[in-house]
């Protein structure tokens, strides 16, 4: 089967749709309590809710005590959230990468503890932990020491089957409204939009090749001024592509997100990391040479950051 939808993806333009799919919306990093030009986060938080509500979308928000979630203005935020219906998981207390040497199995432990504390008497919470950085560990006993401390206190993976670089975007359109306020916005749009179609149709062809069947997809977006001002667009463009946008408890359901890929160093998205665990090699340089439009390969950092770089953002 693997074989088969490889040679597919080989023969087939990669400009073309894929199947219709099914994808869960998550935002990394709430509530994000920092400044910012245009919309202050309450404000974001407000336009983003208003936006899920009147498009009948469920998310799962990843939150961290670093950011903001553990002060009251946070926890209100949160609150807000979780009484409107949507998920809140753990993204740790302190953001910090695992796969960093300074950074102990038994700290990163308590870490994980202490967001918890912020997040377990709010409404939506669910036992669900996303790695910051999607970094699961850059030795063995870490990587394993902490999937079984997952395991004792009842938390699955928030894993992460479409990731994208938004955070990158997000960033440059900041500093631009902090020097021009009145920017023109459209560029921006435009660009997050190719950018997470590229990422979809990347990482759908990749865990169709992994998997050897279609699994609903979990995106990996984050909350900021970004998803503020361009949630609706998003939502909107995927459902005209004929994706269909499910609730993060059906997805998280399906087998393939219970998995606890054993590759070295631990984490990345999921085909990756499962890919990287079977040894399997040479799908993304496969992509990369069937590539016929400059757009398919926006899923990459690297060429995200050229084309802001080319078009002045």
């Amino acid at each position: 089967m693997r074989q088969r939808v490889l040679c597919l993806l080989l023969a087939m333009p990669l400009a073309c749709s894929l199947a219709a799919q099914r994808v869960a919306l998550s935002l990394d990093d709430a509530p994000f309590l920092r400044p910012s030009p245009r919309l202050e986060a309450p404000a974001q938080h407000r336009v983003m809710l208003a936006t899920l509500k009147d498009r009948k979308v469920r998310a799962i928000l990843f939150a961290n005590g670093v950011n903001g979630g553990d002060t009251p203005e946070g926890k209100a935020i949160l609150r807000t959230w979780g009484e409107a219906g949507h998920l809140l998981a753990n993204h740790s207390y302190s953001h910090w990468d695992l796969n960093q040497d300074d950074v102990t199995l038994k700290a990163y432990e308590e870490d994980l503890l202490s967001g918890e504390a912020v997040l377990r008497d709010l409404p939506g919470f669910t036992h669900l932990y996303r790695y910051p950085f999607l970094r699961a560990g850059n030795t063995v006993a870490k990587r394993d020491g902490f999937y079984a401390f997952l395991k004792v206190h009842g938390y699955g993976i928030g894993h992460v089957s479409i990731d994208t670089a938004d955070y990158m975007l997000d960033e440059r359109l900041r500093q631009r409204l902090e020097k021009e306020p009145s920017a023109d916005l459209a560029p921006y749009r435009d660009l997050y939009l190719k950018h997470l179609w590229a990422c979809a149709r990347f990482y759908d062809t990749w865990s169709r090749e992994v998997f050897g069947r279609e699994i609903p997809h979990v995106i990996l977006m984050h909350s900021r001024l970004l998803n503020a001002l361009f949630l609706g667009d998003v939502i909107d463009f995927f459902r005209a592509k004929g994706w269909r946008w499910i609730d993060p408890a059906e997805a998280f359901k399906d087998a393939a997100y219970a998995l606890m890929p054993r590759n070295l160093p631990g984490g990345e998205a999921l085909a990756e990391a499962v890919a990287a665990e079977r040894g399997q090699q040479g799908f993304v340089k496969a992509w990369r040479e069937k590539a016929k439009d400059p757009d398919d390969l926006l899923f990459s950092e690297g060429r995200l950051k050229a084309r802001m770089d080319q078009l002045g953002l």
